[in-house]
């Protein structure tokens, strides 16, 4: 009686670990950490708004996102708010080109530049050929990449995660990249903006959430 008690705890006890949702990669990472959402965006406006600089091209928003067609990399900058430098960052983006190459910044200082900003993170570059994390500028030597190809029309989730020299980007629940930087920038100089960029590609940005890592 006694062993068919004990086999019946066993057999409940395992049915109920099966039933748990395996944990992400991404919730490992966090995994005793607390991110405190400290930014959000959905776009459900008309127009940008006083949190945004447009340093040029021919952002706007349209049906409740941020959309560009062309830009040549003058990005629009999220002005009115300052990068954790520990931190998640979740946003969509989607392209209707065949190209693909839409893009993002994070962890820059805003400037004006033509190759990037901070790290750049772009998906399905120089015509869908290659995907990147960069730093200070997208042709960068020590990039890394995937050669992955990436669906026009597609919308994408990312999650940016940053802890100390390592960041993390999934796509669609899956790390889809990881660069370590032995000498990170830091949002002490100034490096606390994020950006979103385009060259020619018709582009759309939705659902931002920036959070902070305590």
């Amino acid at each position: 009686m006694k062993r068919l008690v004990l086999s019946i705890v066993f057999i409940f006890s395992f049915l109920s670990c099966s039933e748990k949702a395996p944990q992400s990669e991404a919730d490992r990472l966090l995994d005793g950490k607390k991110p405190e959402l400290v930014f959000s965006d959905d776009f459900n406006r008309s127009e940008p708004g006083q949190n945004y600089k447009i340093q040029g091209g021919d952002w706007k928003i349209r049906d409740g996102a941020l959309v560009s067609t062309t830009a040549k990399n003058r990005n629009i900058v999220l002005s009115g708010v300052e990068l954790p430098e520990n931190a998640v960052i979740e946003l969509t983006m989607m392209s209707r080109s065949d190209a693909v190459d839409v893009k993002f910044n994070l962890w820059g200082d805003g400037g004006i530049h033509d190759h990037g900003d901070g790290y750049t993170f772009i998906l399905g570059g120089w015509k869908n050929r290659i995907s990147v994390i960069s730093k200070l500028d997208e042709h960068e030597k020590g990039r890394s990449e995937s050669r992955k190809k990436l669906e026009k029309s597609h919308v994408y989730h990312s999650k940016v995660i940053r802890i100390s020299k390592d960041i993390y980007w999934f796509v669609d629940g899956e790390l889809f990249l990881k660069y370590r930087d032995a000498e990170p920038l830091k949002t002490a100089d100034g490096f606390n903006r994020l950006s979103f960029g385009n060259w020619k590609s018709d582009v759309a940005f939705d659902d931002l959430k920036i959070y902070k890592i305590k």
